[in-house]
């Protein structure tokens, strides 16, 4: 029978507050959730935003750049392409690539290590390359050294600096021996205090991934257990904590200290290393954090054994990409889910401007090494190509979300649909699309296409202008906000949106969605 009622909202101003979940059934899920966020990451608000664009601020060196860092007391920045080691002054794009030191390695994924005022070049199948003071040195050619005893080539795949000490493993001759330097002599391995720790007494077979310091212990990954270590500022009585069994780290260049934690990528995904709150033990539980992604994850980690990450500190995001996939996983920890999870989203690029190496910059702030030869920084609402003497090309890239299919009812009332409204800031000239699926159909019922031109408030002040802030160079926000509607027909019992936006170098971000409908058809 028809029932006739009055027209009802169903206000959607939590749509996909909570990021992307692969892992449930859309059916299960409620309209906090996405079913795809490409491209989009969030404002302080929680509202959906585009992510920001890649800006090159170098000429293309014509390979992938592999490996990238900032060394922080001495402000350089550091990439490994191939073979060669360079410093990278991003103060001139097209001589950004100086300095070079040809190391012999055939491969760059190098794994950079800070100890004092020098920093150290490390990956397996290579001599460790050291920087002090502006000159390249291979370390077994610096006056001094002495490598570890009974060690033919020492080439270890990983380290860390601390402790006073220079910590490495994962040679190719034994990958579970760690090594550790001389007490405040990082040259020394052999004499001294310098010692080793043979790993396969403590977890058996597996190899050193990486090694971590954390919490004032020592942690070692391997691929399938963690060992973490008591007091390793006096090896004299350095203690096995905790060896974490059947739990490890498949790639060195996933793990990243965030907050108070360490993430990286296990067989099953990305997880944390997390000191419990109880009183009662200081054991360090495991903690998954891509539960809602878990499947996925999985399906690229079997694909792509070249993985890289960053923590953007600025923004509270842990990013970590799958290189040869093209794959970008965007953590946002700044967002706790009622899993107990974070928000995930997901970037890709064209073109070439996929990452193949991140880092964290206190200058430049997250930065890109790409797959085309750049490096580039994330900044602005277009993908920019640099071609030399300031010559700049935008590239548009689309931002694109999908809701979960949201119930109109009890399941056995269909709807009578009127009209989705919603409410979008900013993004000036943006393209954009709604597409509206109705009780499951795999084809729109209504498709829609509209520029966003949104009313502009503020004025953009320049240098001096009277009216800014104590004369400065202050700028007011430029901002608006579109109302758009779309007319809908028909009924239904579910409803899913599919929208995407082409960016204009603008920020936009959707406000809320409102649905309007009445109750139709009762089954």
């Amino acid at each position: 029978m028809l029932i006739n009622k009055q027209l009802q909202a169903a206000v959607l101003d939590t749509i996909g507050v909570n990021g992307l979940d692969t892992q449930t059934h859309p059916t299960a899920l409620d309209a906090t959730w996405f079913t795809k966020a490409d491209n989009i990451v969030y404002t302080e608000g929680n509202k959906v935003t585009f992510r920001k664009g890649v800006k090159q601020k170098t000429l293309s060196i014509s390979n992938p750049i592999g490996s990238i860092v900032e060394h922080k007391p001495s402000g350089k920045h550091f990439a490994g392409v191939v073979g060669t080691l360079y410093e990278v002054d991003l103060s001139d794009k097209d001589n950004a690539f100086i300095n070079p030191f040809v190391t012999g390695a055939s491969a760059s994924n190098w794994q950079f290590v800070e100890q004092d005022e020098q920093i150290y070049f490390l990956q397996q199948g290579a001599d460790v390359v050291e920087y002090d003071a502006g000159t390249w040195l291979l370390l077994k050619n610096t006056s001094g050294y002495s490598a570890p005893t009974g060690v033919t080539t020492f080439d270890p795949a990983c380290g860390v600096g601390d402790f006073g000490r220079m910590w490495a493993g994962g040679i190719s001759e034994d990958k579970n021996m760690l090594y550790y330097s001389k007490l405040e002599d990082t040259r020394k391995w052999s004499t001294g205090d310098a010692g080793f720790i043979d790993l396969k007494y403590v977890w058996g077979s597996d190899e050193i991934i990486n090694i971590q310091s954390y919490s004032g212990k020592l942690v070692i990954f391997g691929k399938q257990n963690i060992a973490i270590y008591n007091n390793p500022w006096d090896v004299t009585a350095m203690s096995l904590d905790e060896v974490i069994k059947g739990a490890g780290c498949v790639a060195r260049d996933s793990i990243q200290a965030v907050g108070n934690d360490l993430f990286f990528m296990s067989d099953t995904g990305v997880r944390s290393l997390r000191r419990t709150a109880e009183a009662n033990t200081d054991k360090l539980p495991l903690q998954e954090i891509s539960v809602t992604v878990k499947d996925e994850i999985i399906g690229h980690i079997n694909n792509s054994t070249n993985i890289k990450s960053v923590f953007v500190y600025n923004e509270g995001l842990y990013v970590v990409s799958f290189v040869d996939l093209n794959v970008t996983y965007v953590f946002d920890v700044t967002h706790l889910t009622p899993r107990g999870t974070f928000r995930v989203s997901k970037w890709n690029f064209e073109g070439g401007r996929n990452p193949v190496a991140m880092a964290f910059s206190e200058t430049y702030g997250l930065l890109f090494g790409q797959k085309g030869g750049h490096v580039c920084t994330y900044e602005g609402y277009y993908d920019i190509d640099y071609s030399g003497s300031d010559v700049y090309v935008n590239y548009p890239f689309t931002g694109a979300f999908s809701t979960v299919w949201i119930s109109l009812g009890d399941g056995y009332v269909s709807s009578i649909l009127k009209k989705i409204l919603m409410v979008i800031s900013g993004g000036q000239g943006t393209d954009a699309g709604l597409r509206v699926y109705k009780d499951f159909e795999l084809t729109p019922s209504t498709t829609s296409t509209f520029k966003i031109n949104p009313t502009l408030s503020g004025v953009a002040y320049t240098f001096g202008n009277a009216t800014t802030l104590y004369g400065a160079a202050k700028y007011s926000p430029v901002v608006g906000l579109k109302e758009v509607g779309l007319q809908l027909a028909g009924d239904a019992k579910h409803i899913r949106f599919e929208m995407d936006g082409v960016t204009q170098g603008h920020k936009s971000s959707l406000q809320s969605m409102t649905l309007f409908y009445k109750p139709g058809k009762t089954y």
